[in-house]
């Protein structure tokens, strides 16, 4: 799904399948022109390089925002699977945007990778903003980092001290996580616990994390993270009791859910 300067812009299809665009529904300005293309599958990087191209011969400059970057997590060569990220990087740049925004980005590979980018850390803007509201009660709160990518991460990005950090292993045959241990203490028990990362799937390595936290006491647990997405519906997250509520955006998210406070990108 592609915008242009907070529009939808429609795609027609003819008959076999092509794209049509209707370029009198364009509303240009002199500057600041901005294309935000919230990913839904291939066919977007299609319609943005029809789109940029014809920016293009309007002699129209413009900004690039993703609020997911697509293939973030083919960040590298492993196996057989093929370094995607880096050959969308190359397309991307050869649009010359004037300017790239992404979004909480999976790993530093996708900002090393693109030309002219900036990055929006909403996971620690989200973070912060919970632990605002609940250091105003009286039982400690903590700041939990489901591994050591996410410790590594937001440790440097937030100042905060009451940090737990867990520790797991995955079967890589299977994908499944074997064991999941909390490394941290807490003071006192009846403790509040907010567990920060960039994306969300299915959900199980939080689950497993909020449960390790309910076993040291944690009496409220919390969920931030930038990207969810409508995965989490086919996994136990929003079925059991473990996770109080989930701050998110609506990077990739399309589905509603009590348990869900959408920030809107």
């Amino acid at each position: 799904m592609i915008y242009f300067n907070g529009e939808k812009v429609e795609f027609k299809k003819f008959p076999n399948g092509e794209s049509m665009i209707h370029s009198e529904n364009l509303k240009l300005k002199i500057s600041n022109n901005e294309i935000k293309v919230k990913f839904e599958n291939d066919e977007d990087i299609t319609h943005l390089i029809f789109l940029k191209g014809h920016l293009d011969e309007l002699k129209v400059k413009s900004n690039l925002v993703f609020p997911y970057m697509p293939y973030s997590r083919m960040d590298r060569t492993e196996g057989i699977m093929i370094f995607t990220l880096k050959h969308l990087c190359r397309l991307i740049n050869s649009l010359n945007f004037e300017s790239v925004t992404i979004y909480e980005p999976h790993s530093d590979v996708c900002t090393a990778l693109l030309d002219r980018v900036k990055v929006v850390n909403m996971s620690k803007i989200l973070a912060e903003d919970l632990l605002k509201k609940l250091n105003n009660a009286k039982e400690d709160v903590y700041l939990v980092y489901p591994d050591a990518g996410a410790a590594k991460r937001y440790g440097k990005d937030i100042s905060y001290e009451k940090i737990l950090t867990a520790n797991k292993e995955r079967d890589f045959k299977t994908g499944f996580i074997k064991k999941l241990d909390i490394n941290g203490s807490v003071k006192d028990k009846n403790f509040k616990a907010i567990i920060v990362d960039d994306l969300c799937s299915k959900g199980g390595t939080f689950v497993l994390t909020a449960s390790k936290l309910k076993e040291m006491g944690a009496d409220e647990i919390y969920l931030v993270v930038t990207h969810l997405e409508d995965t989490v519906f086919k996994g136990e997250l929003l079925e059991n009791d473990l996770v109080k509520a989930i701050y998110a955006t609506d990077s990739i998210l399309s589905k509603h859910h009590e348990k869900i406070k959408v920030y809107e990108i």
